[in-house]
């Protein structure tokens, strides 16, 4: 079985540069698509995490207007808040000053523990959130202003503020982009992150300013040094004090100020103003909405009609998505099935499908070891996503992730690979490298995370990160799936019939010809081995489950499962 994932993991490699290959940008004409499995599931992985296939046939005979009523009901009951204990506060401060030093450092370290575990407990609350069947839209939503909104926990180095932002993007998650817009503007954890904390009357911080202009709401090219630095006056003395938004208007720089073309005395809400009124605005955010959702950059008609949209809804996103997933052109064959699914995609994607419930710890450390750290973006861009979520190393781990999951690999076998088998994933890997052209070579090359000291790629886990695969480990936790009664229940029991079935429930991409002569060749061997006829596994699960859970790892090692 790990010679054949090995391969698969050349394969994978090899395919990387058409990874990078985008699709036609262009909606086709002709008539609507059918609404049918690929339809269901294209909207289910692209609003939610997907779903299994009985949900997927449920709401193929439901039909389209019935999925959408569901994506966009307001919940029977709110989500049960986390309860946030607040890191500071001005009583803390008064008291921490009458310690003697030693004490006082000692109380700060508490604190800091205690910040770093409330945030790491939100991040499994939140996993928890992303892995429920019932979470859907809003979640995605979240996730999407995470990175649209991105904040560093390295810069911010305050889980609680962090935790209140996230509970902010959930709560605006389908809400108006103008009022959500508003709120990051005075958000503490975001005003820490760009410096605007810093930013005072003579002495302004452009950073603050630029990032609102480039990221949030414009675009580059759309204003003028000129605007930012003014912008940036106008933002004076917006800060935060001990978690809560605070104007100091001893810090703030009441002169005259233009910006976008307005003069006057402006202040931060002027700016922000000025900002949505821009007719750079609705195109701006309509595009990254856009692509976001279909995984290519939007041709200039498109745009132009979605920017048209999104003023006509008053900038409420809910109203403004409801469109697009109405949208026969959204369905395009172009688009289906043909975004790299990111780390957190991937990895709750899969758990629902297989049915199986992954511990948060074991999600968490895995899409981090994949380039998508929750709370830790890479910069003010967020994650980038697209064919950066692939190099040689993540590959192989997304393979030894699924493994775990799946039950056919152990955590040991995730952190460490016998020396010899590391040996054979170098050679495949270099001759998998050997084998591409030149350009595809030197994209894998950037991709690559390297370690500077070393000149190696870096290590899959270290720290913290071991550690939370440890206490899985020391958890117990097994994945609870019984693919035997699974496939006995579809009435599949011959090898062909078994990876067909397994292949249709597992992916959204059809497999590949040679790919499924493969799979039922090898699956034969195995059963072979065993001495048991074709069509007669299924008889002793005790046989069966093993061989099955490695097939249904091989499926979500394979190239059609990167993608979504």
């Amino acid at each position: 079985m790990q010679e054949l994932l090995f391969t698969w993991f050349a394969a994978l490699t090899l395919s990387a540069s058409a990874f990078g290959q985008a699709p036609p940008t262009s909606p086709v004409s002709g008539p609507e698509p059918p609404w049918d499995r690929g339809a269901v599931e294209h909207l289910l992985n692209r609003a939610g995490f997907g779903a299994r296939p009985a949900t997927i046939e449920r709401w193929v005979a439901a039909g389209r207007a019935a999925l959408l009523d569901e994506l966009f009901r307001p919940a029977a009951e709110q989500v049960e808040p986390f309860y946030v204990r607040l890191r500071g506060s001005a009583e803390m401060v008064g008291r921490m000053r009458d310690m003697a030093p030693e004490d006082r450092r000692q109380h700060a370290v508490k604190l800091r523990r205690e910040d770093v575990s409330q945030l790491r407990d939100y991040t499994a609350w939140w996993l928890e959130r992303l892995a429920d069947d019932d979470a859907g839209l809003v979640e995605r939503m979240t996730l999407f202003w995470h990175g649209y909104f991105p904040s560093s926990y390295e810069d911010v180095k305050n889980g609680h503020e962090l935790i209140v932002q996230n509970q902010l993007f959930r709560e605006f998650a389908l809400g108006d982009f103008d009022e959500l817009l508003r709120r990051v503007a005075r958000d503490p954890a975001m005003l820490e992150y760009l410096d605007n904390d810093a930013n005072r009357r003579g002495n302004p911080n452009e950073n603050f300013a630029r990032e609102v202009m480039e990221l949030f709401t414009l675009g580059e090219g759309n204003y003028t040094e000129t605007d930012v630095k003014e912008a940036a006056r106008a933002f004076t003395g917006w800060t935060d004090r001990f978690g809560e938004f605070a104007a100091v208007r001893r810090r703030h720089d009441r002169g005259f100020k233009t910006v976008l073309g307005r003069t006057g005395r402006l202040d931060g809400d002027d700016v922000i103003d000025a900002l949505l009124a821009h007719p750079a605005c609705a195109p701006w955010v309509a595009s990254r909405l856009l692509e976001y959702f279909e995984g290519v950059a939007p041709d200039d008609e498109r745009l132009e009609r979605y920017a048209a949209v999104l003023l006509e809804v008053e900038w409420n996103v809910g109203r403004f998505l409801r469109r697009l997933f109405e949208d026969p052109a959204f369905y395009r064959d172009e688009i289906r099935s043909a975004r790299i699914a990111s780390p957190l995609d991937y990895l709750v994607g899969s758990a629902r499908r297989l049915g199986v419930s992954v511990p948060p710890g074991l999600t968490g450390v895995g899409a981090a070891a994949l380039g998508e750290r929750l709370f830790f973006p890479p910069n003010v861009k967020g994650w980038e996503g697209g064919t950066r979520w692939i190099t040689t190393s993540t590959l192989m781990l997304r393979g030894n992730l699924i493994g775990v999951i799946t039950g056919s690999l152990t955590i040991d076998d995730l952190i460490q690979l016998p020396a010899d088998e590391l040996e054979h994933v170098q050679a495949l890997r270099d001759e998998a490298l050997d084998a591409m052209d030149g350009e595809a070579l030197e994209a894998m090359e950037l991709m690559e995370p390297m370690d500077a000291s070393t000149g190696t790629p870096r290590r899959a886990f270290a720290g913290s990160e071991l550690a939370a695969l440890r206490r899985v480990q020391r958890s117990g936790w097994r994945p609870r799936l019984n693919l035997t009664a699974r496939l006995r229940l579809a009435e599949a029991r011959t090898d062909a019939a078994i990876v067909e079935r397994l292949a249709d429930e597992l992916l959204a991409v059809e497999l590949e010809a040679s790919t499924e002569y493969e799979l039922v060749a090898h699956l034969a061997e195995q059963r072979h081995a065993l001495g048991v006829a074709d069509g007669a596994l299924l008889d002793d699960p005790q046989a069966s489950e093993p061989l099955l859970r490695r097939l249904a790892h091989l499926l979500l090692s394979s190239p059609e499962a990167q993608l979504h």
